[in-house]
């Protein structure tokens, strides 16, 4: 599939006129983000599954990662379970589940190390767990919503085994097979944990000694004795010395941990058990019997796998987390090191560039949490914003949660919260100033034979259209159209002092000419908003997604995006025309239109560009890029640098189009 995929590049980048030549990627950051499974391979190697259904692989023991490839087609695939087959290091499974409700998941193989991807079996079925029988290789059996399943010949066919109609064996989350006997199978549910001893035909529910209603997250059998059986729930961690039949619940860990994801043993010190949990690592060095936590609280842990020791040094500890990545510790377990380096995948979820900054950026990452992040030379490197705020004289803080957009103002960085409320980044003083909107008072001239009357001053409530030129912004209101400056002083826009449901706006740099999208129609203004003409628009307003021009001596051009496309507007021709050469007629995104390059994101998660300005395009997006693009940004070395919902921070390094020879 893909080479596929390169040959039908190659061959478009020959047939179009002015088309792009080879592109590169690159992760640049931040590292990090979120890791829902991690298992270890054969020899030094390493898996890691996401929430998009992206693998990621290691070869030299967790240390630094590399993207191998991607479980199906799908941006919300949850890559819940890696298993290796034993046999063959190069041969893979995965349990995957899609996020969109009723849309299943299913098992997937790969062959190659994870690099290439394809459906094995139960398609339709949401796979939260799956295990290969240690004594009967070719046996696999997963846990999906509806029920437990089992593959007696390597994944290629698939059987219930448990009661197709049971309101209780389903919804699962965890499962474990006796190494002794594979007819022996414990399974984890919602609900309760359940135990078969002869491959399905008959299950019980193990529940003496646990409280009731545990979601079981994860079971483990002792490597020394399998009778012995560690369990967590989410009423605590639980530990069984014959088959479940009695459960003893462990105390050490805490009330507010009890959401214990997983349970791992140390091979080679096996009265050794991490836990990890929603509050941090915890770790029993007695078999259970005390436990100490490790990590701070704060840390997620949602997988941990231990690796043998290599070269007569140490086991490894790693620890897949939901925020801060990948942790190691060689001391097992005491204390962890970031072991990032390779894997980004963060949730960016809003980028832009300040224009009168050269390099500098602004984005909203969502790691453990949102922060605030600002990188000073192209995303080289991030730092974190404070989120103080000064508010009447008396410090407070903005929640990074609460931020609905990010603005690059005439000013310095500029935060919209979701009340409505704008703050002001404030460099000298390193913190926050709400930028309040005002009407001075004014009097306003009476008519003939009328006194002139007395108008106090007014505070504006912002709607969503905001632009800014060099020295102002201009912004829609409650009360109209208005220019402010930077202490929030407003004056009305003549032209559009009344308007109403402005839904875009685009203002030149020197502030003279305007384009206003409000009443189904476009405001053309080249007088700083004194007068008007009135273009219809190609779309319905409510299709509208933002507006932006370009001037140049011959002419000035109009660009709409749409959740129909991409429109130009030529003045001289007095008529809407959709972009097309290559561009589809889809919902458009994020947009980029700087010196040699165009490029524009559809909503579903495809990168387009163009280097003849419009008149083709080729999607520059490859399998390891795909993710809906929060923010385009143009830098001084000719790359693109793009803002992913699932991928951190890319850069595309976008060569020049090559010149045809020419001859005489």
């Amino acid at each position: 599939m893909r080479w596929r995929k390169i040959l039908a590049g190659m061959i478009l980048t020959l047939t179009l006129s002015c088309g792009l030549n080879a592109q590169k990627w690159e992760r640049v950051g931040p590292e990090g983000g979120m890791v829902v499974s991690l298992e270890a391979g054969a020899g030094n190697e390493v898996y890691l599954g996401t929430a998009d259904g992206h693998v990621f692989a290691s070869d030299d023991r967790a240390q630094s990662w590399e993207l191998r490839g991607r479980v199906g087609r799908r941006l919300d695939a949850v890559v819940t379970r890696i298993v290796v087959d034993p046999r063959e290091s190069n041969r893979i499974f995965a349990a995957v589940w899609y996020q969109q409700p009723g849309t299943g998941g299913g098992v997937f193989e790969s062959k190659d190390r994870g690099r290439n991807w394809s459906l094995l079996g139960l398609p339709g079925e949401a796979v939260r767990a799956l295990e290969i029988a240690p004594a009967r290789p070719d046996e696999l059996v997963a846990g999906t919503r509806t029920g437990v399943f089992r593959s007696v010949d390597g994944g290629k066919n698939w059987a219930r085994i448990s009661p197709e109609d049971d309101q209780e064996i389903r919804n699962l989350d965890s499962l474990v097979i006796d190494p002794r006997d594979p007819q022996v199978i414990y399974a984890g549910t919602f609900h309760l944990p359940w135990l078969t001893r002869d491959g399905g035909k008959n299950w019980k529910p193990v529940i003496a000694g646990i409280i009731d209603d545990s979601d079981i997250m994860s079971l483990r059998l002792d490597s020394t004795n399998p009778s012995r059986v560690y369990m967590s729930a989410c009423s605590g961690i639980y530990r069984s010395e014959n088959q479940g039949t009695n459960w003893t619940k462990l105390q050490g860990v805490p009330y507010a941990a009890r959401r214990t994801q997983v349970i791992v043993q140390d091979p080679e010190n096996p009265k050794t058990f991490y836990a990890g949990t929603t509050e941090g690592l915890w770790v029993t060095r007695d078999g259970g019997e005390s436990w100490t936590r490790t990590t701070s609280k704060d840390w997620v842990v949602n997988s941990v796998v231990v690796l043998a020791a290599a070269d007569r040094k140490t086991e490894r500890v790693v620890l897949g987390t939901e925020g801060r990545g990948v942790e190691i510790s060689d001391d097992a377990g005491v204390t962890f090191a970031g072991a990032n380096r390779g894997f980004t995948h963060v949730v960016v979820k809003q980028l832009v560039t300040n224009k009168r900054d050269n390099g500098r950026l602004l984005m909203i990452a969502q790691r453990s949490a949102s922060e605030l992040l600002e990188s000073r030379d192209y995303g080289e490197s991030w730092a974190s914003l404070p989120l103080t705020a000064i508010n009447r004289g008396k410090p407070s803080s903005l929640n990074a949660d609460e931020v609905q957009e990010l603005l690059a103002s005439p000013w310095g960085w500029l935060l919209r919260m979701e009340n409505g409320q704008f703050w002001l980044w404030q460099e000298s003083k390193q913190s926050w100033k709400e930028w309040k909107l005002m009407l001075p008072a004014a009097r306003a001239t009476g008519g003939k034979g009328r006194a002139s009357k007395f108008e106090p001053a007014r505070q504006l409530k912002p709607e969503a259209a905001i632009a800014f030129s060099q020295n102002d912004a201009v912004v829609a209101t409650n009360l109209g159209l208005v220019r402010c400056r930077e202490s929030g002083i407003c004056a009305h826009i003549k032209v559009f002092a009344r308007a109403a449901s402005v839904r875009s706006i685009w203002v030149s740099d020197a502030g003279r000419d305007m384009n206003v999208v409000l009443d189904n129609k476009m405001g053309l203004s080249s007088d700083r908003g004194v007068n008007a003409v009135w273009e219809d628009l190609p779309v319905p307003q409510d299709e509208v997604v933002w507006s932006d021009a370009e001037e140049s001596a011959a002419e000035k051009s109009i660009f709409l995006g749409t959740s129909n496309g991409l429109f130009c507007f030529h003045q001289s021709t007095g008529s809407w025309q959709r972009i097309e050469g290559g561009l589809p007629a889809g919902q458009i995104g994020k947009w980029l239109r700087s010196s040699g390059i165009w490029a524009v994101s559809e909503r579903g998660g495809a990168l387009y560009l163009s280097q003849n300005k419009g008149a083709s395009w080729r999607r520059v997006d490859r399998d390891g890029e795909r993710g809906r693009f929060t923010g385009l940004v143009a830098t001084s070395t000719g790359t693109v640098l793009a803002g992913s919902q699932s991928e951190g921070l890319l850069r595309l390094e976008v060569e020049k189009p090559a010149v045809a020879n020419s001859r005489n």
